[in-house]
């Protein structure tokens, strides 16, 4: 499963690693009013033996075999997994223009995706994740939010369970909180570091507040 500078993974329901892929065209989409359903294209994939056999198989093979909820993991530049994408069906799959012994797939797409006007965001976090405080601050409103959503679904932040020791004192700097997310966005940074998590609305702040998110309502914040 060794691949160059693969962009993504496909995952299955229990986190095995189905694919590794060079890249993928239709992450960003524009927003649109109508129904039509949209799709990604999964470029120069390697197969797992999974998921090469649910693709050879015939259409009886793929029901008595299916493969549900999948994701597409986005890793960073370092290989590291940064979000997952929820993936519906593969409607399409050839060798890939890439490299013909690698494959292409189109699937189903759209309901978490990124807008196309995020992309920059993103592209910054897949370069570097954030070694400074407020480097969400040179974005607009729509940037600051997408970054937000970042921190939120992002792997790489705080999990582990483990809190700091109580009496600890956070201050958070106030300097770009000029609306909501970016209150959050300072806050997650205040205790966790820069592009760290503490929630994204009051109910996410008020869970964090009872620990496993770096901090409890033992420590104080200024």
């Amino acid at each position: 499963m060794d691949s160059a500078e693969p962009k993504f993974l496909l995952i299955d329901e229990d986190d095995q690693v189905l694919g590794v892929c060079l890249d993928a065209e239709g992450i960003f989409i524009e927003p649109s009013g109508g129904d039509e359903e949209l799709t990604v294209e999964i470029l120069g994939c390697l197969l797992a033996p999974r998921l090469r056999d649910y693709l050879a198989g015939s259409k009886r093979y793929r029901q008595r075999n299916p493969l549900d909820s999948l994701s597409l993991r986005m890793l960073d530049e370092a290989a590291e997994p940064l979000v997952d994408f929820c993936v519906g069906e593969m409607i399409e799959w050839r060798p890939s223009r890439l490299d013909p012994e690698r494959v292409d797939i189109v699937a189903l797409w759209g309901f978490d995706s990124p807008s196309a006007g995020a992309r920059d965001v993103w592209e910054r976090w897949r370069s570097a994740r954030p070694d400074q405080a407020a480097q969400w601050a040179v974005y607009g409103p729509e940037g600051r939010r997408e970054w937000l959503t970042i921190v939120g679904r992002s792997r790489f932040r705080r999990a582990d369970g483990v809190d700091r020791p109580a009496g600890r004192v956070y201050h958070l700097d106030g300097t770009h909180v000029t609306d909501e997310t970016s209150f959050y966005l300072a806050i997650g940074e205040a205790i966790n570091g820069p592009g760290g998590y503490f929630g994204w609305n009051l109910d996410a702040l008020d869970d964090c507040m009872y620990g496993r998110f770096g901090a409890s309502t033992a420590a104080a914040i200024r």
